[in-house]
């Protein structure tokens, strides 16, 4: 990806050359916190086998997968570090079974590869905050475009799936099924705080955070499962992408 170059504490632009994926141990403080794309982890330790991992399986499991776009601002007085990337990779077309699905797509007007795949990107924001040193204490993501469109759909779901394969975790014959639904707890999450972002006025978008509860988000998710399971849906991913908002 191009990297647009950056000063920090600790030299010419290493966080800059560092991200997406910050596998240097120099670069974070030993109690750094990550939060974002539906993962917590706290440590040097946990945030080093994470991100790891994450180098090396989203190359795997995302096809023609790229960093681009990175741009990265200079920390500021408080050593904040912003920064905003795309991952693009090319992800397989959900299979077109309802009516509602093949209008959905059909408005989206995908360029479709031969094979059935298309070309999608996952746009990302990263806040990091620094120590005295110069060190990675905090460092937060979060997926930044419209997650009801189709694209951005299908983007956001194989990137958490993708994710959900990195930790790992699950024998190998449940790893599949457990990473969906991983997945689609993701992206259900997502959709429920950007829901809930829409919902308010301008006024109160600034003054408070879109964000949700546990109870809340587990509460939805239990209704959206029963939903399903009174449709006599075995909840595949494509009547998953079916039951999501028709906005584009």
């Amino acid at each position: 990806g191009r990297i647009q170059a950056v000063e920090s504490a600790l030299g010419p632009a290493p966080i800059a050359d560092a991200l997406p994926f910050i596998i240097n141990p120099d670069l974070l403080a030993d109690s750094v916190v990550y939060s974002g794309l539906d993962s917590r982890l706290v440590g040097k330790a946990a945030y080093l086998e994470a991100a790891r991992a994450w180098s090396t399986v989203l190359p795997q499991r995302l096809r023609a997968f790229e960093v681009d776009s990175m741009t990265t601002l200079p920390p500021d007085g408080r050593r904040v570090v912003c920064a905003r990337y795309l991952l693009r990779f090319q992800a397989p077309v959900p299979p077109q079974v309802l009516p509602a699905q093949r209008a959905r797509l059909a408005r989206a007007r995908l360029e479709i590869t031969a094979d059935g795949w298309v070309v999608v990107t996952a746009q990302i924001s990263t806040t990091l905050t620094l120590d005295p040193s110069g060190r990675v204490v905090r460092h937060t993501e979060t997926l930044v475009a419209d997650p009801f469109s189709v694209t951005n759909s299908i983007a956001h779901f194989n990137l958490l799936k993708a994710r959900a394969h990195a930790r790992g975790g699950a024998p190998s014959a449940l790893s599949e099924p457990v990473a969906y639904w991983a997945a689609l707890r993701g992206m259900m999450r997502i959709e429920l705080e950007e829901a809930v972002r829409r919902s308010q006025s301008d006024e109160l978008a600034v003054l408070t955070d879109a964000s949700v509860t546990d109870e809340q988000f587990e509460q939805a998710f239990r209704w959206f499962i029963l939903q399903n399971l009174l449709a006599g849906a075995a909840l595949p991913a494509t009547v998953y992408l079916a039951l999501k908002a028709p906005a584009i």
